[in-house]
């Protein structure tokens, strides 16, 4: 198995008050790790230190072979991310959302629309696909967000927060 996440003795502080103390860890290809911890415990944190949006006091972090932060833009073009909050554009539809979205990272239109479908199915949204995000329920938002975050075909995924909005659903 291939190391795609090894961050070392991470440190960062926010006026004074250290809110990431020493984290280290390792993931393989293949493996999924949760962090869990009361609000203000600095999962965000570590999240935006090891997707290279913010700088680490000291430590050491690499993501996808590629040093964080100075190589974090190359890494994030293979990343997936599902942020705490929802940010999606109220201004085009389900679809455009996806299309907009593939292009951030470089992806051709036709590649994109070809992985639309897939994407929308996934998420139950396919009769939404022509609608306004304002006339989505929280839950659609929710779950449109997580079909984004795989948009690019990803090899790593970041969800913040991830069952926040979410619908439950019987099993059939």
């Amino acid at each position: 198995m291939s190391v795609v996440l090894s961050a070392q003795n991470l440190h960062k502080s926010y006026a004074g008050q250290e809110v990431v103390d020493g984290i280290s860890i390792s993931i393989n290809n293949g493996e999924c790790y949760g962090l869990l911890g009361p609000n203000g415990a600095g999962k965000t944190t570590t999240l935006r230190l090891m997707l290279g949006l913010i700088e680490p006091e000291s430590g050491s972090l690499s993501l996808l072979g590629h040093t964080v932060p100075q190589h974090a833009r190359e890494a994030r073009m293979r990343v997936g991310v599902v942020p705490q909050v929802d940010n999606l554009d109220p201004d085009f539809t389900v679809a455009e959302n996806l299309l907009v979205y593939g292009r951030y990272f470089g992806m051709k239109d036709s590649e994109i629309e070809a992985r639309i479908p897939m994407l929308l199915e996934f998420a139950n949204l396919t009769h939404k696909r022509d609608v306004k995000i304002p006339t989505l329920s929280g839950g659609m938002k929710r779950r449109l967000t997580l079909a984004r975050a795989l948009v690019n075909d990803p090899d790593i995924i970041f969800l913040d927060e991830p069952t926040t909005g979410l619908d439950p659903r019987r099993a059939t």
